[in-house]
């Protein structure tokens, strides 16, 4: 059993290398000697629109190298411009600004720059710079992960190159759709456009192109399982590459063809094309497609490790699975150091996993824990800025449609202003009453935009507090299972060791991927709290038992709830309630009532009366913290949903009316999943 095994996209790495492949060759064909030949140039030329251009092209000479220095440059581009009035030559300095924000990842100054391009090319009337700013604007939203809003602009661009007759613009645009059709998993839409870029590419007769788009196709089709087209595909790119001969891009394609082989069970052929393009990767220094590399050829060797079946093997991989294990681990961890040289944490995430399934087949149960709570902690990081990613979406989202109505109400004053002039004098006193109804009713739409803005904002920022609620974790349950699995590797008792371990993974893995959802299955969910339960029950030596009930009426698999809402009240009654009795009981119950989920945890304990004497000063930290969450959560529920979602809390008696145990009761709105 792979106890630590993390799934990600099949060749992630390798995508996000192809994607962001072409810019690879810009710094090798131009670099510093351009740079150097530009700045000489520079003090001999005159301060007019010619010294504006020469400032441009440093700048963008610059940019891979430096984009530091390309900011610099940029700004006195855009400084001259203004003192000669140039408004062209103002935009061409915003648009190489927004795209040395794009590079260096700060994509709301990059939307911005666009944006101020594109309403002096507009104003100006030049329709092929008006196209190249959308893009601009669509590649700020890619990077920040808002797809729509990027597919949005890149078509609003194609509308305006058709126009001019621009096809190998257009071939580019379409792969940029299809880029950001393939990361909103629409693979059908993603081949539909890459094909419209590979016949646009075709007519140009751009080889360079031709290969890209082919590549990219074969790339979705390996995702989706199918080898047969993303060999046909990946063949055909292959073949254009070594005809242009584009070493970079050549790497890319011949780590595609490995991986596509090496999913066919074809080792030995996978293995060649890995080593040539390692080859290609280590003469140009691309330490990302290095990474990649090594990474699939320490797969290889795990998957033999493992005794997967395979069609055709190396001689270097017939070996004893000792040795083969220990140069998984080997290529692994130099994939793992070139990630960390590059700060790639997906690549670092899926490297420590791979550690960790490493170690755990070689029986080193310690040494695959400790990578695995590596990935958990790489895994965290990339949560985090995917979360930073969508708030960013959505700030610059609601400054962009500010802007478009300040845009508006801008053009609708002018307008009128300029009617204003041409009227009658005999009228003025009519105008006057409808500047003042105009600016009134320009007040209230305004007033009424901002109103509804609002709250649309305020209900995705509940949201955001949502998942930020459900993320927190109890680091004193994982301290104690870790301590757990720690005591039965010392003891040398294997068996308890990685039971212990396989449930803690799958329930960190359940948690991980519920936390991710506003509302999961109620079977999901329930799922989780048994693992919870069984792992604590083998922790206190099964001193309690439990039971889980569900009324024949509720469909588990179709009602939905919030996740881990029940998880903190079993946690109170093990820790508070049960913890020092022999025989304790733990009833977990699900009813319907009305259009409400009712939700009971009850346990025979020592109730609260006795739990107020033994608890310390930290658990009742602790539990008001988790009954204040809960309360926070189903306070943001009662607000989206306008329903009454409630704890009560009942003090359960014995025969002899003396404290026997606690009743919570969670109720919940009912919400069908279909």
């Amino acid at each position: 059993m792979r106890t630590f095994k993390i799934f990600f996209p099949a060749f992630l790495s390798i995508i996000i290398f192809c994607l962001c492949a072409p810019a690879l060759g810009a710094q090798s064909l131009e670099g510093q000697p351009l740079i150097d030949s530009l700045l000489q140039a520079l003090p001999k030329i005159k301060n007019d629109s010619n010294k504006v251009k020469l400032l441009l092209r440093t700048s963008k000479a610059y940019l891979p190298i430096d984009p530091y220095a390309a900011i610099i440059y940029a700004d006195s581009s855009m400084h001259f411009a203004q003192q000669i009035k140039w408004k062209k030559g103002i935009g061409m300095a915003y648009m190489i600004k927004a795209t040395i924000y794009v590079t260096i990842s700060d994509n709301v100054d990059g939307l911005e720059n666009a944006e101020e391009a594109y309403k002096i090319f507009k104003l100006l009337n030049l329709k092929p710079a008006m196209a190249n700013a959308l893009v601009e604007m669509g590649n700020s939203y890619e990077q920040i992960g808002n797809y729509p809003k990027a597919i949005e602009h890149n078509f609003n661009a194609i509308s305006i190159y058709e126009e001019a007759g621009m096809d190998k613009d257009i071939a580019n645009v379409y792969n940029n759709i299809g880029n950001d059709y393939y990361w909103l998993l629409d693979y059908s839409k993603a081949i539909e456009n890459y094909k419209k870029a590979f016949e646009l590419y075709k007519k140009k007769n751009d080889k360079d192109g031709i290969a890209s788009a082919l590549d990219n196709i074969g790339l979705v089709y390996l995702e989706q399982g199918d080898y047969t087209k993303a060999n046909e595909y990946n063949l055909q790119a292959v073949k254009l590459y070594e005809e242009i001969n584009d070493p970079p891009q050549l790497a890319v394609t011949y780590s595609i063809r490995g991986g596509i082989l090496q999913k066919q069970k074809d080792f030995i052929s996978a293995l060649e094309f890995h080593k040539k393009a390692m080859a290609i990767n280590k003469k140009f220094d691309i330490k990302g497609g290095l990474a990649n590399n090594y990474g699939s050829i320490g797969e290889m060797y795990l998957s033999r490790a493992e005794n997967e079946t395979v069609k055709s093997v190396p001689a270097s991989f017939r070996i004893n699975k000792k040795v083969l294990l220990q140069n998984a681990r080997v290529y692994f961890t130099e994939a793992l150091n070139l990630g960390k040289e590059t700060n790639e944490l997906s690549v670092m995430m899926r490297q420590a996993s791979l550690l960790s399934e490493t170690e755990e087949l070689g029986g080193n149960y310690k040494a695959a824990l400790a990578w695995y709570k590596k990935c958990m902690l790489y895994k965290d990081s990339i949560f985090n800025d995917e979360n930073k990613k969508k708030l960013a979406a959505l700030e610059t989202e609601r400054l962009t449609e500010v802007k478009d109505k300040e845009i508006q109400l801008l053009n609708q004053q002018k307008a009128f202003e300029t009617s204003e002039v041409k009227r009658q004098t005999l009228i003025k006193n009519i105008i006057l009453g409808s500047v003042g109804a105009a600016a009134l009713l320009s007040f209230l739409l305004i007033w009424s935009y901002n109103r509804r803005r609002k709250t649309r904002f305020d209900k995705q920022v509940m949201e955001v507090e949502m998942k930020a609620l459900r993320a927190q974790m109890n680091p004193h349950f994982i301290f104690n299972s870790l301590h757990s699995i720690n005591k039965y590797v010392i003891e040398n008792d294997k068996e308890n060791a990685s039971s212990y371990l396989s449930k803690f993974s799958n329930l960190m893995r359940l948690i991980l991927e519920n936390s991710r959802q506003q509302e999961v299955p109620l079977e999901k969910d329930l799922q989780a709290l048994e693992l919870y339960m069984q792992l604590e029950a083998l922790r206190f030596r099964n001193r309690f038992t439990y039971i889980i009930e569900t009324d024949a009426g509720i469909d588990k698999e179709n009602t939905l709830i919030p996740p881990l809402l029940l998880q903190p009240f079993v946690e109170n009654a093990i820790l508070h309630g049960i913890q020092n009795k022999e025989s304790g009981l733990i009833k977990v119950s699900v009813h319907k009532e009305n259009e409400m989920i009712k939700c009971i945890v009850e346990d025979n304990g020592t109730g609260r009366e006795n739990i107020v004497i033994t608890e310390d000063i930290g658990d009742k930290k602790r539990k008001s913290l988790g009954i204040k969450i809960i309360n926070e959560r189903l306070n943001i529920i009662n607000k989206l949903k306008k329903v009454k979602a409630a704890i009560n809390i009942f003090d359960l008696k014995d025969a002899d009316n003396k404290p026997g145990g606690l009743r919570i009761e969670l109720l919940l709105p009912l919400e069908l999943a279909f």
